[in-house]
């Protein structure tokens, strides 16, 4: 707990205690109309952004990559300010359209399988148009949800795109 402005400790949740699990992610409507209007102000910036960058309509300024396949953690669902992440089977992609280029899920990837475009490692850059085409199709993931029983066995697994269930 943070110290009030009269120095005692009041209901004020510490943001690292609630990233810790310690507290529940507030789900109130209040709370729901404060991250629209603050991913809306965020969406804004991206914008602005991006047209700084060279203005690409439509550009991913994130994308899940192969080493998600089988994994499926969604610890950067819980991070996402703009919830632009979609939920396949057995994959997470992000929705180009709606991503802010804000970084923070890329830290949060316990499998460090989330990379800026411009940065993909050699052999993923079809996943771009991947995470374009399948975020059209999948659902929206706006909240963590535990992740399969052997995700642990597929981190590193090379060749998994096979896999991938659409």
């Amino acid at each position: 707990m943070q110290p009030d402005s009269a120095g005692s400790s009041a209901a004020v949740p510490n943001l690292y205690q609630r990233r810790a699990g310690q507290q529940p992610r507030p789900t109130s409507p209040g709370w729901r109309l404060m991250r629209i209007k603050a991913g809306r102000a965020m969406r804004a910036l991206a914008f602005a952004h991006r047209a700084a960058r060279g203005g690409k309509e439509g550009a991913v300024a994130h994308v899940v990559t192969e080493n998600c396949i089988k994994c499926k953690y969604t610890d950067c669902v819980e991070v996402c300010p703009v919830d632009c992440f979609h939920a396949g089977p057995n994959m997470l992609v992000i929705d180009p359209d709606e991503c802010i280029d804000c970084t923070l899920c890329v830290q949060e990837c316990p499998v460090e399988a989330i990379f800026p475009e411009e940065e993909l490692p050699p052999g993923q850059a079809h996943f771009p148009e991947l995470n374009r085409q399948l975020a059209r199709k999948w659902p929206v993931l706006a909240q963590k949800i535990p992740a399969p029983e052997d995700a642990g066995q597929w981190d590193g697994v090379p060749q998994k795109l096979p896999l991938l269930e659409r």
